[in-house]
């Protein structure tokens, strides 16, 4: 019987013909599609990109080697502690809690080979605070690949981040915060994961150290990419109150608000400008400045997000992990979110029916003088409560994250395993179903006070927030110094 397609009746050979020609479209389809895609990834394409390189679901191979003495000459320093009890490092150093007592990292020379992509002579040093914890074998690191070899670029950039995730069972913290405040429209750095080997010449050969978050830097070609110019200043600010006036002399400032490259002496001014307005100006002239210095709508929409994650190592608490840029077109500055390793309710050190409910009306420590000036004013009341109450029916829906965590793990599990099988125990745990229950885990304190917290927090934050919004609770304030 011949075949019959709708209304047409089509001989055998004709229909062997058709059924070839189809097969040769979708074969020419399909070659094109697969040569479009390779080339976009490639990695030793010259289009290679940025967007490349930060696909959250990819996992890429990254390989280290070290002469044996560019290895020991990593192992950070002690210079003695500065005293201040700050988080204020020496002049012209990183700032942070271990730079405030004395800790140095000291820079070495690697060569760096990701999927097969390889880099000579490059700088590479640990980084963290919370998450450098001597005696691991697994560091979080930073690479330079122009330090010691002008040019070297890696999808346009000189710099890039592996963060350890020692803090963080679930593997991501930050990548899901990340994505909340870009999809909230605030800037923030992009990432994917690498699976890092270390050879040491001689000495240690091809360790699988583990699985690695990988975070793009915030830089000059970070805010080139995103507003479009990088002759604004670049901030690093540690302060506790943020915009506190310490002096007229810009060098009373330097290493606090620790700017990424050379300021002009206009952008000094503005800096001190506001801080003399911020710290002393009447209420009334706070409130008529602000929207001159800072962009309401940005700031808005950045606090909402820290708030919903419940943030206590950053901007809302300890006054770290952030950058602002004074966007030379606007004369304002903006906020970027940086460090979200604690994202999602995970300090761990209060309850966890507190951090749940952390007040969106007073989300600050006592100590911060800024925040409660800037939350009195109502332009920017106005524009933050409206963006929370936005955001609750759009991005902090907790369908949406959990569903968004469920497309991850599978991904970067097989990694998670290969790493420890105690880590991927205590992985299954955070990601699993929240109605599994909570206060199973057993293991080591780090993973029992920072774990299992991710989808429970997620399904109970976003109502309270809601019941918040509705007048029903005001929320709990939640502080938790740790200076």
């Amino acid at each position: 019987m011949l075949p019959i397609w709708g209304a047409n009746v089509y001989t055998l050979e004709q229909d062997d013909m058709a059924n070839r020609l189809r097969a040769t479209i979708w074969l020419i389809v399909s070659l094109l599609m697969t040569t479009g895609l390779a080339r976009a990834g490639d990695i030793n394409a010259k289009d290679f990109s940025a967007d490349d390189l930060f696909q959250l679901k990819k996992v890429w191979t990254l390989d280290l080697v070290f002469a044996p003495e560019q290895w020991k000459a990593m192992t950070p320093r002690m210079d003695g502690p500065r005293g201040s009890g700050s988080l204020i490092g020496p002049d012209g150093g990183h700032n942070g809690y271990l730079a405030a007592q004395g800790l140095v990292f000291n820079w070495g020379h690697a060569d760096f080979t990701i999927e097969g992509k390889s880099f000579k002579d490059l700088g590479v040093r640990y980084k963290g605070n919370g998450t450098f914890a001597p005696g691991r074998n697994k560091l979080s690191m930073k690479l330079n690949l122009t330090k010691y070899q002008k040019g070297q670029k890696l999808a346009g950039m000189s710099t890039i981040n592996l963060a350890n995730n020692i803090t963080d069972p679930g593997w991501m913290n930050e990548e899901l915060a990340y994505r909340l405040f870009r999809d909230a429209g605030v800037q923030a750095p992009r990432s994917s994961y690498a699976r890092v080997f270390v050879t040491v010449t001689g000495q240690m050969e091809r360790r699988y150290m583990g699985l690695y978050s990988l975070i793009e830097e915030v830089d000059d070609h970070f805010v080139q990419d995103r507003f479009g110019s990088k002759t604004g200043a670049l901030l690093k600010p540690v302060p506790l109150s943020l915009f506190t006036y310490l002096s007229a002399d810009w060098k009373d400032y330097n290493q606090t608000y620790d700017p990424k490259a050379e300021l002009t002496e206009a952008q000094k001014a503005r800096v001190i400008e506001f801080c003399k307005i911020a710290t002393s100006g009447s209420d009334a002239e706070f409130a008529a400045k602000l929207p001159e210095y800072v962009d309401l709508e940005n700031l808005a929409r950045f606090v909402a997000v820290d708030v919903f994650l419940s943030d206590f190592d950053g901007f809302l608490n300890v006054g770290q992990n952030y950058y602002i840029y004074l966007d030379p077109k606007t004369n304002k500055f903006t906020f970027t979110a940086w460090d979200q390793d604690h994202g999602f309710g995970q300090m761990g050190r209060a309850p966890q029916a507190q951090i749940e409910n952390f007040s969106i009306y007073h989300p600050w420590n006592t100590q911060n003088k800024f925040l409660p000036r800037v939350f009195a004013v109502p332009a920017f009341r106005d524009l933050y409560l409206a963006r929370m109450r936005e955001f609750t029916k759009s991005i902090f829906v907790p369908s949406r994250i959990l569903a968004q965590v469920d497309d991850l793990a599978p991904v970067i599990r097989p990694a998670i395993e290969e790493e420890s099988k105690v880590a991927v125990r205590f992985f299954d745990q955070v990601v699993a179903d929240p109605a599994a229950g909570r206060g199973t885990a057993t293991g080591g304190p780090g993973l029992q006070m920072f774990g299992e917290r991710l989808k429970t927090f997620v399904v109970a934050r976003t109502p309270k927030i809601i019941d918040q919004l509705d007048g029903k609770s005001q929320g709990d304030q939640v502080e938790i110094r740790t200076r």
